[in-house]
């Protein structure tokens, strides 16, 4: 059934939310940075990982989330001592007997897609904004998905970008190609 969620995996969302959260407004925690954090960062997250697991389930795999707590306090150390933003929160393991290399490619690819989505809803948001704050939220979460997006189009185990690469070389180049360009022009 597409859309069941366990308890576990309601824990596990909402903790990795929070987590991711808190090391994005960090140094600068309080409530704005906090608010900016969740809208942008969270909803990429949250919807990024629920579209794998919706298509997964709709392939006929049972798939569920997993916070890995050890990268969540890994980015948060990293955030403290370097000022790094690093974040692992976890992942939506997928079981089922045979997924065909196009089913595999076809689920990783609709995580980064939604965060494409998502960024050009948060652009629309800004642009259309006369609120200082939401023209804030609206301009990060356009950048933040974005990033979000390149970086899991990267073409090597375990992101999204290998699965797709495996099935689909062209579809990858078009997709990946372009927002890793914009990982990358953002970084240097």
């Amino acid at each position: 059934m597409i859309g069941r969620f366990s308890s576990v995996e309601i824990k596990d969302l909402a903790f990795s939310v929070l987590f991711i959260g808190i090391i994005f407004a960090y140094p600068n925690i309080n409530i704005y940075t906090i608010l900016v954090a969740l809208i942008g960062v969270g909803s990429g997250f949250i919807f990024h990982e629920l579209m794998h697991k919706f298509v997964a389930q709709h392939y006929g795999a049972i798939s569920e989330y997993r916070a890995w707590y050890e990268g969540l306090i890994i980015g948060l150390i990293l955030k403290i001592i370097l000022g790094t933003t690093f974040i692992a929160p976890g992942a939506v393991y997928i079981y089922k007997d045979y997924l065909t290399k196009k089913e595999n490619g076809i689920i990783a690819l609709s995580g980064p897609l939604t965060n494409v989505v998502l960024a050009f809803i948060f652009y629309i948001i800004a642009l259309v904004s006369n609120n200082s704050l939401l023209y804030f939220i609206g301009n990060f979460g356009f950048m933040i998905n974005l990033y979000l997006a390149g970086f899991n189009m990267l073409p090597i185990p375990p992101f999204d970008g290998y699965k797709v690469i495996t099935w689909n070389p062209l579809i990858w180049a078009v997709v990946g190609v372009p927002l890793i360009a914009y990982v990358l022009l953002n970084i240097f």
